[in-house]
C-alpha cells in the first residue's frame, strides 16, 4: 500500500504542470457550471413572474379591469436585476418588449395600491361651496352684486386612478407565447452538460 503511495506521489511530483491544468480544468468547469445555473434559475423565474403577471391581467380583464386590491402582478421583480444576464442571448427589440411588459405591470402595481390606499385612506371633508357653482362679485366695486359662475367639476382621484388602470391594463400585450419568451424557456431548460 505505502508502494503505491510513493507511485502516486511520484507521478504528481514529475507531472506538476499536468496536475496543474487539470485542476485548472475543473475550477473553470465548476464557475461556468455555477454561472448556467444561476442564468437558468433567473429565466426560470423570469417565465414565472411574466406567466403569473399575465393571468392576472387576463382575469383583471374578465371581470371588467377590476383588480384585487390584495395582490400584486409582480411581487418580485427579477428583470430589473438579471436583465444583464440575457443581453447577449436576446435581441435588443426583444429587451425593450420585456421592459414594456415588466413597466407597465409596475405601473399597474402603483394604481392598484393608489386605488387601495383611496379606498382605505381618510376622506377629505368637502368645502362650503359646491366647486360646480361659486359666487363671484359682477364688478370689483360693487361687492353686494354677484354672479353665479358654473365651472366644471374636476375628476375625482378615484376615477383617475380607475381610469389609468384600465387605460394601462387594456395597454399591456402578452408576451408568454411569444418567441421572446421562448428564447428564456430554452435558457430555463438547458442540461447539465450544456455550458455555453
Amino acid at each position: 500500500m505505502a508502494n503505491y503511495i510513493k507511485i502516486f506521489l511520484g507521478f504528481f511530483n514529475d507531472n506538476l504542470g499536468v496536475v496543474t491544468l487539470i485542476a485548472g480544468a475543473f475550477a473553470l468547469f465548476l464557475y461556468k457550471r455555477q454561472q448556467r445555473d444561476y442564468k437558468k434559475d433567473a429565466a426560470s423565474l423570469i417565465l414565472q413572474e411574466i406567466r403569473y403577471a399575465e393571468q392576472q391581467i387576463r382575469t383583471a380583464r374578465q371581470n371588467g379591469d377590476s383588480y384585487s386590491l390584495a395582490s400584486k402582478l409582480l411581487p418580485t421583480n427579477s428583470w430589473n436585476d438579471k436583465i444583464h444576464l440575457f443581453v447577449k442571448d436576446l435581441e435588443e427589440n426583444q429587451i425593450d418588449m420585456i421592459n414594456t411588459f415588466y413597466a407597465k405591470a409596475k405601473y399597474i402595481d402603483i394604481l392598484i395600491l393608489k386605488r387601495s390606499d383611496q379606498l382605505t385612506g381618510p376622506h377629505t371633508q368637502q368645502n362650503q361651496f359646491s366647486p360646480a357653482s361659486i359666487p363671484v362679485p359682477q364688478n370689483p366695486g360693487q361687492l353686494n352684486q354677484f354672479v353665479q359662475v358654473t365651472l366644471p367639476i374636476p375628476p375625482s382621484p378615484e376615477s383617475v386612478t380607475i381610469g389609468l388602470l384600465k387605460q394601462v391594463s387594456s395597454s399591456v400585450e402578452f408576451i408568454y407565447n411569444t418567441p421572446v419568451v421562448e428564447k428564456l424557456r430554452k435558457i430555463s431548460n438547458k442540461k447539465w452538460w450544456h455550458l455555453f
